[in-house]
């Protein structure tokens, strides 16, 4: 009797779900495409070579090209790398959520004696007036909204030496990548590095990256002497266009009723 019920139940179930479609759920996707807004007066441009925008001055430049999720993984292997959560999905969203708002830094320096970019004294300034500071900024404890890090999600179930090797492996990348404090660049030089932020809201249409502070000089020339003595606030301006899309939808083949 009891297994009777049971197969009849388990008919009503399967004739159920074969009634609704069955369908497998599409593959989802956030997308981040960032344009920089170039100012009508100033001394920025687009580099045409890899679309990065650039403020240059008397033989000294500053580029900032922001990297979306798709571009991290062309340049660190997702298995280990630090900047993504790929491989992870978000079980209540159905997709992978950005881990880290990521720009790739370069100061070119061909006139002056030396010149730095502190990344402490980086903000990414939001449309709503909120701020972020990059991982390398934070220097000590900051209030909830404007620093913190996700990468527990993709991490936190490792166990043992898989544990061990992962964490080991991203410090590695985070080492060679990262754009660091104390990186004076001479003259005929050039140095550069990820700068990485919050991930941005969904709500967000537009941002400033300040490059606060930028160094131009020094009382003297030798590296780990003297104090800076000329000063220059720069601001890169972009626009936002985020959200969830549908790459991928694979449809049941026996959908569409009961054969």
């Amino acid at each position: 009797m009891r297994a009777s019920i049971l197969s009849r139940l388990s008919c009503l179930l399967w004739l159920a779900a074969a009634l609704s479609g069955c369908s497998v759920p599409p593959q989802l996707r956030y997308h981040v495409d960032v344009d920089p807004v170039i100012p009508a007066v100033g001394s920025y441009y687009i580099d045409p070579i890899d679309s990065s925008v650039v403020w240059g001055h008397e033989g000294l430049q500053v580029k900032i090209r922001f990297f979306d999720d798709e571009m991290l993984d062309a340049e660190f292997d997702p298995k280990v790398s630090p900047y993504t959560l790929t491989g992870w999905t978000d079980p209540k969203k159905g997709y992978t959520p950005p881990l880290w708002t990521a720009f790739e830094v370069t100061v070119i320096n061909r006139t002056r004696e030396r010149v730095e970019l502190d990344p402490t004294q980086v903000v990414l300034r939001l449309d709503d007036g909120n701020h972020y500071y990059c991982r390398q900024g934070v220097g000590a404890y900051q209030e909830y909204p404007h620093y913190f890090d996700y990468s527990y999600l993709k991490w936190g179930s490792r166990e043992g030496n898989v544990h061990y090797y992962a964490a080991y492996d991203r410090n590695q990348i985070w080492e060679r990548s990262q754009y660091l404090r104390e990186k004076p660049v001479r003259k005929g030089r050039k140095y550069t590095g990820m700068l990485t932020f919050p991930p941005l809201p969904m709500e967000t249409r537009s941002f400033t990256l300040e490059v606060n502070n930028f160094i131009l000089a020094f009382d003297r020339f030798e590296a780990g002497y003297g104090n800076p003595v000329e000063f220059m606030d720069l601001a890169f301006r972009f626009g936002v266009t985020q959200g969830v899309e549908v790459v991928a939808q694979e449809a049941d083949s026996r959908a569409g009723g009961v054969r």
